[in-house]
């Protein structure tokens, strides 16, 4: 992996966070500095920056003269934090229907187009649909142009995204989540705040 070294730490922190949104990292899995410096071709400083700023949002769990793990999925956590979330993309909608670009709206239009693509007779790929999903909420961060307002939900995402990856044949239908998208995008289409 091929890195800048000013970003260094936020690229392995953007790496490690979605092996462990996307639970390749199951909760309780040993975060060896070793391993992952040596996996990463970093010294330990951009490493151990990385797996503080996992620890910042829940992710990881750093235990002095133990290492790290990855953090165990707590439910009321996640309940709490997507009981702010919600608030917060009220906000960020509110905000980007205000604000948002046709360039913006054709992004999101795109995306809804590929998560389109994934209905068919298989099984759709769950990371595809939650990286997706991502994307479209992404898209919608930064049309609302408040950086403070982007950072706090993109890391709320990031903590609630582990468990709707790990509970998401149950949650709703490729269909709901494809309706639920063009309504957000037509909300915003419309510049309607209300989404």
């Amino acid at each position: 992996m091929r890195m800048n070294k000013k970003s260094l730490h936020i690229d392995i922190f953007a790496t490690l966070r979605d092996r462990i949104v996307y639970l390749e990292y199951p909760p309780g899995m040993p975060l060896i500095e070793k391993n992952l410096c040596d996996e990463f071709k970093v010294s330990r400083t951009p490493l151990r920056e990385a797996i503080r700023k996992l620890e910042e949002i829940n992710l990881a769990t750093v235990m002095p003269r133990y290492g790290s793990h990855v953090s165990a999925i707590d439910i009321n956590e996640i309940r709490c934090a997507f009981e702010v979330k919600i608030k917060l993309e009220g906000l960020a909608a509110s905000a980007a229907a205000r604000r948002i670009t046709p360039d913006k709206l054709a992004e999101l239009a795109g995306v809804i187009q590929e998560v389109q693509g994934l209905m068919g007779p298989k099984e759709f790929d769950q990371r595809t649909l939650i990286g997706l999903d991502a994307k479209f909420h992404d898209i919608i961060y930064q049309a609302c142009q408040n950086p403070i307002l982007q950072e706090f939900l993109e890391n709320l995402h990031s903590r609630c995204a582990r468990l709707w990856n790990s509970s998401l044949g149950t949650v709703a239908s490729l269909a709901d989540i494809i309706d639920q998208l063009q309504s957000i995008y037509l909300a915003l289409k419309e510049r309607q705040a209300e989404v």
